[in-house]
């Protein structure tokens, strides 16, 4: 007993020495680079006498919003700034003439007219509400107005060219949960066609002339997401949701009814296709004749897409993923070495987790809310990586979060559910058989969505937290968050608790190696003994300024110095929670580590995390 007592007293003096250690301690913070450059596509080209040849694309990366042109001889780059009007999720161009461009551009999205011979930027018009809307999510009708579908309250920006004159329309879906219009298209008789979603999808037709309109989709195609739709050579507009085809008019649909869309060209000059900005900076041109590619080198730095994920090493590699696109990432820890991968994951948007086990990974990503289990050193194929589960289709979860391996082996994802619906699942995967199985929210806490997973081997159960919070645009109906332990052999909840009053939200969770639990919600953190079963501390993190915002990202993995690792992505602050008296300590102060969605100790002793398109990387451990 006496020894016992003399070797925890031990520990305790060792964990505060380190503290106050780190507390003394210079960090220097890494930028190994972005790892996840993009071609950037051509959308149009202009001829002025006055300018010359000039390819034109619109720009939306991590860091900047911008026209961007690229002389088709020359090289010379014309860049220009769109960021003072708000940094649009993407860029729309439109071309009047060869010297005038318009654009949609700016949070909110507004209109603009650039000037080419001159560089003139000016304003047309009053701003929209719009806060979101993709690529390609205009039309343009056959009198030459344009129109711009966006997100929020399902809205249209209209614009006449020959007028210059502005209008913005919102709620063309008075329904609740429609809130974006993807990719509108015009008919030849100027019937402007909307596909809308949200919460479930509909598909409105517009006329301009009598401000009429009409949802078209019967009920039973009012299913997730919106329907696609396109424009045909004969001029009429054609959809599909699900497996149903159909031709669309003011009044109705008539199923079964399609034409293939008219095929979009890659804008031509003198029998040279403008195809892209390739990832060095260089306007790739395609002779239409001979199919030959030549290359003009600008002085445009490639497009780099925000880093969101930082995931698991495997093989000596760190695995991560962009945003928007969601294309995998490595970077070999010995040689420094940034690899794009491009896409790999089904989802398209982003991967939230990749948890090395075995030969490969096991990769949840979003939209979709996809498992799959990927193979580096196979090549890919049909089958690597290999599909195991598709959440949307099989319980309308397309957030699947993190991927934790739990004490009984198997490895378990907490999920949030689709756009408009409350209500997560756990996921667990059996990776030796590689089967799924799926327990809903009705069968452990009702109406709330998961969102961290521990694995507890003292007891061999898993502890689980919630969000009040479901898909974009739910209406939650609980009015706490909860944290539970479940057990994986009987399958069923064995305790459940809110260790901190109020709280909407848990946010991720971290083992220490004493066995407790670390848990947050917004700044403030609890102390779970799973054992005891019961929260044996309450704490704050706070900022060096005690009135500044703090927003937690907290590393899944303790230090191993013992120290808990924490990132104030409000304020750019490295923190430690010390396990042994539970004190938090503000290690270090920069900038890069604002904004932050993830960070991860790794066994080589450094915190990765993102900043903007870059990876980083401090070293917090020997």
């Amino acid at each position: 007993m006496i020894k016992k007592k003399i070797i925890a007293l031990s520990f305790i003096i060792c964990m505060v020495g380190a503290a106050y250690a780190q507390e003394r301690k210079e960090f220097v913070f890494e930028d190994l680079g972005k790892p996840i450059r993009m071609n950037l596509p051509i959308e149009l080209v202009t001829d002025a006498p006055e300018t010359g040849p000039i390819a034109w694309a619109g720009l939306t990366d991590a860091d900047r919003s911008a026209l961007v042109g690229v002389h088709m001889e020359s090289g010379q780059l014309t860049q220009v700034d769109l960021t003072p009007y708000g940094k649009a999720n993407s860029v729309l161009l439109f071309k009047q003439s060869e010297r005038v461009l318009y654009l949609f551009a700016g949070v909110k999205g507004r209109f603009l007219k650039y000037d080419i011979p001159s560089g003139k930027l000016s304003t047309i018009g009053e701003p929209s509400i719009a806060t979101y809307w993709v690529r390609g999510s205009f039309t343009v009708a056959p009198d030459g107005k344009i129109y711009v579908g966006t997100f929020p309250q399902g809205s249209l920006s209209i614009f006449d060219p020959a007028t210059e004159k502005v209008e913005h329309l919102t709620r063309i879906s008075p329904n609740a949960g429609i809130e974006y219009i993807i990719k509108p298209e015009s008919d030849a008789d100027g019937i402007i066609y909307c596909p809308m979603g949200m919460h479930h999808g509909e598909l409105w037709s517009f006329d301009p002339k009598t401000k009429e309109k009409k949802q078209l989709l019967p009920k039973n195609l009012q299913t997730y997401g919106v329907p696609s739709i396109w424009r045909a050579e004969d001029g009429k507009v054609y959809g599909k949701k699900g497996n149903t085809v159909f031709l669309c008019s003011a009044d109705e649909i008539t199923i079964g009814q399609t034409q293939p869309a008219l095929t979009k060209n890659s804008p031509v000059l003198k029998g040279k296709k403008a195809l892209h900005i390739d990832d060095n900076g260089s306007l790739v041109l395609e002779d239409e004749r001979t199919k030959e590619q030549t290359r003009i080198k600008s002085t445009f730095e490639a497009s780099a897409k925000l880093v969101f994920s930082i995931s698991d090493i495997h093989d000596g590699k760190l695995y991560g993923s962009s945003m928007k696109p969601g294309n995998m990432f490595s970077y070999d820890t010995k040689t420094g070495e940034l690899t794009n991968m491009g896409r790999v994951a089904r989802g398209s948007t982003q991967i939230y987790d990749l948890l090395s086990y075995g030969k490969g990974l096991f990769v949840s990503s979003y939209t979709g809310g996809y498992i799959e289990y990927f193979e580096p050193g196979r090549p890919r194929s049909a089958n690597n990586p290999r599909l195991l589960a598709h959440l949307h289709r099989l319980a309308k979860q397309e957030r699947l979060v993190q991927l934790v391996l739990g004490p009984d082996g198997k490895i378990y994802s907490p999920t949030a559910p689709i756009k408009g619906h409350i209500g997560g699942t756990l996921l667990q995967i059996d990776p030796v058989a590689m089967k799924t199985a799926i327990f809903r929210h009705e069968d452990l806490i009702p109406d709330q969505s998961y969102t961290s997973v521990t694995s507890v081997p003292e007891t061999n159960e898993i502890f689980v937290t919630s969000s009040i919070q479901g898909g974009t645009s739910a209406k939650p109906t609980e009015k706490e968050a909860w944290v539970f332990l479940w057990d994986p052999k009987t399958q069923k909840m064995t305790y459940k608790a809110q260790p901190i009053r109020g709280a909407t939200s848990y946010s991720k969770t971290v083992r220490a190696s004493n066995g407790n639990i670390y848990g947050f919600s917004g700044n403030k953190f609890y102390v779970f003994n799973p054992v005891k079963r019961e929260v044996v501390f309450q704490g704050e993190v706070k900022g060096r300024d005690a009135s500044a915002r703090v927003r937690v990202v907290v590393s899944e993995q303790a230090g191993a110095d013992d120290l808990l690792y924490v990132v104030d992505s409000a304020g750019g602050n490295l923190i430690a929670i010390n396990p042994s008296n539970h004190s938090v300590h503000i290690l270090a102060q920069h900038d890069s580590l604002k904004g932050a969605r993830f960070a991860e100790v790794q066994a080589d002793g450094y915190l990765y995390y993102s900043h903007g398109p870059s990876l980083m990387r401090v070293k917090v451990t020997p």
